[in-house]
């Protein structure tokens, strides 16, 4: 569907395009700058317009530095006849090769390295917003957008990987200790009573009491611990004395502000559906069944007014195939879709 046109609104909106535009290619973005552009981008389907305009804009900018050519007249001879008269040259002829020369490697260094940085910020944007490359490179183990794996260590516990996760696996004499460093993992724990088996995440730590729990931790909002088994106690790192016990059954959710709250009691067939690929969803508004889909496709749905993220949803979804369940989700809320690229997605009227 084509963007509207608004010439009123264009020339401001312009300008804050450009302005984001040149921080995102200038490499020296931080992570609440982004998630800031990602707001920006959706509270309005002509904030997506302007910035798509932006970008042809320094697109063809950079053609056009690909291809300088000379512009400037020739500088004419103006020494006159008289022998006597000193002639006294603006500029060395070494000095002015130099001058040339970093002027001609800055102009062409320019080019790809704002490529390079554009390069890097579309990556972010297509990968899930949870995701943390640098902590997936610092794990044992990991998965990629939508995959599930089991993980059987070496003490017959298993792991349980859902979308988008990565942990870390230290084991010693006297612990078993795991990292959960973002995403969402079931803990099966084989019995040891020589050595207790912990999961830090978050600032939090949960040490098994039973069999199978699970923690999510999306890294921004709210972790959570749900216990299958048995029960697990939890713990603030930074104040050990502060522990909670979580029960079968139960639900722990943490602000990372650290405080516990009292578990909650859970329908555990619902809340495991996600080992199934399924999404069981009550009364939830429409924004975290887009933050859910979102952590199982390549790319990122945005929406366009902050009234739509209230819309309320409840129902049973797939999470195999997102865009399908996004389809379903916008004819029954009566959304429509525009596509930026090949990846995003902005939810408006």
């Amino acid at each position: 569907m084509p963007f509207p046109t608004d010439t009123a609104k264009l020339p401001e909106l312009m300008q804050q395009a450009i302005e984001w535009l040149v921080l995102l290619r200038s490499g020296e973005i931080s992570e609440a700058e982004t998630q800031a552009f990602a707001d920006w981008l959706s509270q309005d389907i002509y904030h997506a317009q302007a910035f798509a305009k932006a970008e042809d804009l320094l697109n063809d900018a950079a053609i056009a530095a690909q291809n300088p050519r000379v512009t400037a007249p020739a500088i004419a001879d103006t020494r006159e006849t008289n022998p006597n008269k000193q002639t006294i040259p603006l500029t060395k002829p070494a000095q002015a090769t130099r001058q040339q020369s970093s002027a001609g490697y800055f102009r062409w260094l320019a080019v790809p390295l704002s490529l390079a940085a554009a390069w890097l910020f579309a990556v972010a944007l297509i990968l899930p917003e949870q995701s943390h490359v640098f902590d997936d490179y610092l794990s044992d183990y990991r998965t990629g957008t939508g995959e599930l794996r089991d993980i059987q260590l070496a003490d017959g516990s298993h792991l349980l990987l859902n979308t988008n996760t990565a942990v870390s696996v230290d084991y010693t004499e006297s612990l078993r200790h795991i990292t959960l460093r973002h995403g969402q993992a079931q803990f099966t724990v084989a019995k040891d009573t020589n050595r207790p088996f912990e999961v830090a995440s978050g600032g939090l730590a949960i040490c098994a009491l039973g069999t199978v729990f699970e923690v999510y931790n999306p890294g921004s909002g709210e972790m959570s611990i749900t216990v299958q088994e048995h029960a697990v106690a939890a713990k603030l790192q930074k104040a050990e004395n502060i522990q909670v016990e979580i029960k079968e059954g139960q639900r722990l959710r943490y602000d990372y502000k650290g405080h516990l709250t009292i578990p909650e009691t859970v329908n555990l067939a619902q809340a495991s559906a996600w080992k199934q690929l399924k999404l069981f969803m009550n009364d939830w508004p429409l924004a975290e069944l887009i933050a859910e889909l979102d952590r199982y496709r390549t790319g990122r749905i945005f929406i366009s007014d902050p009234s739509l993220k209230n819309l309320r949803i409840t129902g049973a979804f797939s999470l195999d195939n997102p865009d399908e369940t996004l389809a379903k989700v916008r004819t029954v809320l009566a959304l429509q879709e525009t596509r930026l690229g090949s990846w995003w997605v902005l939810l408006h009227r």
